[in-house]
């Protein structure tokens, strides 16, 4: 029987067919669409942001999308569809016809989002919080489930952007092609016909409405708690660019929240009935407020995901060297520790917390490399105390 993790591999691979360099954006918006949240894209213009909305409309059986480029004189009209005229005339009823604007598209590509205008912005806020739009005298229920943003630029501070800026949940920069392979892939392409999604891996409404309960009853492992404290707490003094003053970063409970809900649908769409401490990376994208704190941020989540097992490492080696200076020999398995053992159980727990990362969906081969060049180090340590062990024994 196919896996859930396999049809989402499978409709992962169809939606990146002819993408270059942006196949970890498009995974991370088909995370943020099941998850019901929204996904913001930094870039200059012509680095294929709206192309990850058009791919993500193939990712819904009968899916619909509506795209539009904002500017200062953009009006709720434009956006939310124009008033009916006779319904006014006849009924007295102020109301929009909405078919075919945004409150009937199930993804949405909203670039420039940061010009929008207070009418449009206060609209979007209860739009993506409560998937509801009110037209007159009534409230529709939007078939919406992922909204992407996009802008060149931060939003302004002190213009009222922020409570709209954090309802992004994910954030991420696009940047033009930066592998040469991709880049001459790219050029060589030839515009074909509309691409399409084999139909047994496309998401259904009715599945997307059961996958939604069920990702409610997804657990979370204490474990998992207690990296997310460890990262929650570092956030307080994050060093930025070798920078003399540290940040502070800010993360509402709110975003917090949402977060959370990310991790489990990350846990169910890799058939796992808990979210594990391999979930967690992504995060990273998550939790910055200025581009250049990204970087900081993922180094952040890499040594909390693997704090516990370096804490242990650290132990290990202080008692093991005690134990060299006073020539204590573990004579018989009921006496003194055992090292070699513990150092097996660690390299083992180590090597499967990175191959589950590794695994994991949503983790790019950029992130993998990190975390290679992070372990390279901790791998080197553990070789050192391994061959420690030896000192015990010598005269």
């Amino acid at each position: 029987m196919e896996t859930l993790k396999v049809r989402i591999h499978q409709l992962l691979q169809q939606l990146n067919e002819q993408v270059f360099g942006k196949e970890h954006v498009v995974s991370l918006a088909l995370l943020s669409a099941v998850a019901g949240e929204s996904i913001f894209l930094l870039g200059p213009p012509g680095v294929a942001k709206s192309m990850v909305a058009r791919r993500l409309k193939l990712a819904f059986r009968e899916g619909t999308s509506f795209e539009y480029l904002m500017s200062r004189f953009s009006t709720p009209d434009e956006l939310f569809g124009p008033v009916s005229i006779s319904r006014l005339k006849d009924d007295d009823i102020y109301e929009r016809v909405t078919e075919g604007y945004l409150p009937s598209a199930a993804v949405v590509f909203l670039d420039e989002i940061w010009k929008a205008g207070p009418a449009i912005q206060n609209t979007l806020l209860t739009v993506i919080n409560e998937k509801l739009f009110r037209n007159g005298n009534r409230e529709m229920h939007l078939p919406l489930k992922l909204l992407v943003a996009a802008s060149n630029e931060l939003p302004a501070k002190g213009e009222g952007l922020e409570a709209l800026w954090d309802r992004f949940v994910i954030r991420i920069e696009s940047r033009p092609i930066k592998k040469e392979s991709n880049f001459r892939a790219m050029l060589l392409e030839v515009k074909s016909e509309e691409r399409r999604v084999r139909n047994s891996n496309a998401i259904t409404a009715e599945e997307y409405a059961e996958w939604s309960e069920n990702i409610n009853k997804i657990g979370v492992k204490e474990e998992v708690l207690d990296v997310i404290s460890v990262i929650r707490k570092s956030l307080r003094a994050v060093n930025v660019d070798e920078a003399a003053e540290r940040r502070n970063i800010y993360v509402s409970d709110r975003r917090w929240k949402n977060i959370a809900r990310l991790l489990r649908t990350s846990a169910f769409m890799q058939d796992r009935e808990e979210v594990d401490c391999c979930d967690l990376l992504p995060i990273y994208h998550c939790l910055w407020q200025e581009p250049e704190e990204r970087d900081a941020i993922r180094t952040i989540v890499i040594r909390a995901l693997f704090a516990p097992l370096a804490e242990k490492l650290v132990e290990m080696k202080n008692a093991l060297a005690e134990d060299i200076k006073y020539h204590r020999i573990r004579k018989s398995p009921d006496e003194g520790r055992d090292y070699e053992g513990e150092i097996e159980t660690l390299s083992d727990n180590l090597s499967s917390l990175e191959r589950r990362l590794g695994e994991n969906l949503f983790v790019s081969s950029d992130d993998k490399n990190e975390i290679s060049a992070y372990l390279r180090d901790f791998y080197k340590e553990l070789a050192f105390t391994r061959q420690d062990t030896m000192k015990l024994y010598e005269d």
